[in-house]
């Protein structure tokens, strides 16, 4: 079996390696048909950069996407939509290379083009501000993640509603990079939201729903707020019974943590 998985595997690299020599091809023939500052040509190599870095050679895709963006900058202009693309891909191989403080600074210089050029609700600023409290939160930043992240949940509040899956997730992302600073009153509260949001949105005994419950009953344990866990867990063990049976899996599991708490 193991013989047949590294068969597998050097046929699937080989054919990578064929698909990639095809691309470079073509990509040199874009540069001598049309120079190398062409449109097509840009796009061509950003594609052949690409496939470099799902290969795993992120040094040549940095080096493809460095001078990418160089023609960019220099033809498009900075505000570019695509040099903006540009800008994103270098950053991401950037932080699949460990270099991700230089990563974050691309990001940054994304987010602050973004902003000015199709302003602070575009959705393009929403998603390049996420990206980069995802960035911040990655490399361990987690004040600025943080940060940013109160940001994104309030863009979102306002540009897309308190209903929308992206702002449940900013409220659930907010939460998680609470905790991980240990303000855990703080992650709580917003667990607190989250659960209640859900609850509205989606139903009380919608899964998501109680699994938000479930969720906010071990912070609550492991913030030490034992007699607020307590009665949220008694409930959601309650609604498992009712829901799902006395014998399922989920409902048994939350039966235990709720006598071992007791």
């Amino acid at each position: 079996m193991e013989e047949q998985e590294q068969t597998a595997q050097q046929t699937i690299k080989t054919v990578v390696e064929k698909a990639i020599e095809r691309q470079e091809g073509q990509a040199q023939e874009h540069i001598d048909k049309l120079g190398p500052e062409h449109p097509e040509t840009l796009t061509m190599r950003s594609e052949l950069a690409y496939s470099y870095w799902q290969a795993g050679r992120t040094e040549d895709a940095i080096e493809i996407e460095q001078e990418v963006l160089a023609v960019a900058e220099r033809t498009l202009g900075p505000d570019a939509p695509a040099t903006l693309r540009a800008r994103v891909n270098l950053a991401a191989s950037l932080w699949s290379d460990g270099r991700h403080e230089e990563a974050i600074a691309i990001e940054e210089e994304v987010l602050e083009v973004t902003e000015r050029v199709l302003g602070r609700d575009h959705l393009d600023t929403l998603t390049a501000r996420s990206n980069l409290s995802f960035s911040y939160a990655s490399a361990g930043r987690m004040g600025d993640a943080i940060e940013v992240l109160t940001q994104v949940l309030e863009d979102r509040i306002r540009v897309l509603g308190k209903d929308e899956e992206e702002t449940l997730d900013a409220r659930s992302n907010l939460a998680s990079s609470l905790w991980n600073e240990e303000r855990h009153d703080e992650a709580i509260a917003v667990e607190q939201t989250l659960a209640a949001e859900v609850a509205r949105i989606l139903g009380a005994d919608h899964e998501d729903a109680l699994t938000a419950r479930r969720d906010l009953a071990s912070s609550l344990r492991a913030a030490g707020r034992t007699d607020e866990a307590k009665v949220i867990q008694a409930k959601l063990v309650a609604d498992l019974e009712r829901i799902l049976g006395l014998d399922h899996p989920a409902t048994k599991a939350a039966r235990q943590t709720l006598d071992t708490s007791s």
